[in-house]
């Protein structure tokens, strides 16, 4: 049986160079080989997807996991961070995936980033 997951975040918006913390409830066991956190911008049109940077926590926890097991991470988003943009046909934005490498297919628990935009000085 896979195992499922709860992803929760000490706050739910962001900025370039911001670390992200957040903590991932197992809340129901299972076979796993490793268990991290990756930080991912994301690239999507109608017809190609890919993942354009990320950064990892590295393995939290290696093994099997069992229910209620809790795990702090922290992933710093780049100082030069773009921005999430959505257009009629494009889409640009930062996901957290919390990945258990398992036999076969892979459990995933994602979660979008709300990216607050920088705003460029005003001189006054």
């Amino acid at each position: 049986m896979s195992p499922r997951f709860e992803l929760m975040l000490d706050r739910d918006r962001c900025a370039p160079g911001d670390t992200i913390t957040g903590t991932i409830r197992v809340l129901e066991g299972g076979r796993s080989r490793s268990l991290e956190v990756l930080l991912e911008y994301h690239e999507r049109t109608e017809d190609y997807a890919t993942v354009a940077t990320d950064v990892a926590t590295g393995p939290l926890h290696t093994g099997d996991l069992t229910t209620d097991m809790a795990f702090r991470f922290a992933l710093t988003l780049p100082p030069d961070a773009l921005p999430n943009y959505r257009s009629a046909h494009s889409e640009l934005y930062w996901e957290l995936d919390v990945k258990s490498e398992e036999l076969g297919r892979d459990t995933h628990e994602r979660r979008r980033i709300d990216l607050a935009p920088v705003l460029p000085a005003v001189e006054t």
